[in-house]
């Protein structure tokens, strides 16, 4: 199970944890596995759902494991995250969030509440035809919920 109250690291090096970064209505924090995609595709895969999210009051964040600070923390990814003016790339570099690590190209999302609850999780490979399709889906699910 993901701690909430971790600190993370931004895009700008600054400490945050999941519980700072929830939206007034929740959170969806998606787990990326080591070569689970570089940060800038994957904010620009979910832009226009992030959007919509983040519009009724739900922080999309995708968190990295310290090992992959190259894809959160290249230059593109940066980018990324200050156009979105939030944070929503992050780096878990104590290895503390998931409790452990999460399986290579896999993701793990998770979904909380206001009260960082998690109510929903899901679990995907990248590797697998439709993965984004599934993730979308599970994002879109929760944009239903919240309007």
């Amino acid at each position: 199970m993901i701690d909430v109250d971790v600190p993370l690291l931004t895009h700008e090096h600054k400490r945050l944890s999941l519980r700072d970064a929830s939206g007034e209505r929740g959170l969806i924090a998606v787990g990326v596995g080591r070569a689970g995609g570089r940060g800038f595709q994957l904010l620009h895969r979910f832009a226009a759902l992030g959007e919509q999210l983040d519009a009724a009051g739900v922080n999309l964040v995708f968190v990295y494991p310290a090992e992959s600070a190259r894809h959160v923390q290249d230059a593109l990814s940066v980018q990324a995250a200050r156009y979105r003016g939030k944070p929503c790339l992050l780096l878990d570099d104590a290895g503390r969030g998931f409790g452990g690590a999460l399986p290579f190209q896999q993701l793990r999302v998770m979904r909380f509440d206001r009260h960082m609850t998690c109510v929903e999780t899901a679990a995907m490979t990248v590797q697998d035809a439709g993965w984004d399709a599934q993730l979308g889906e599970f994002l879109a699910g929760v944009l239903a919920d919240a309007v």
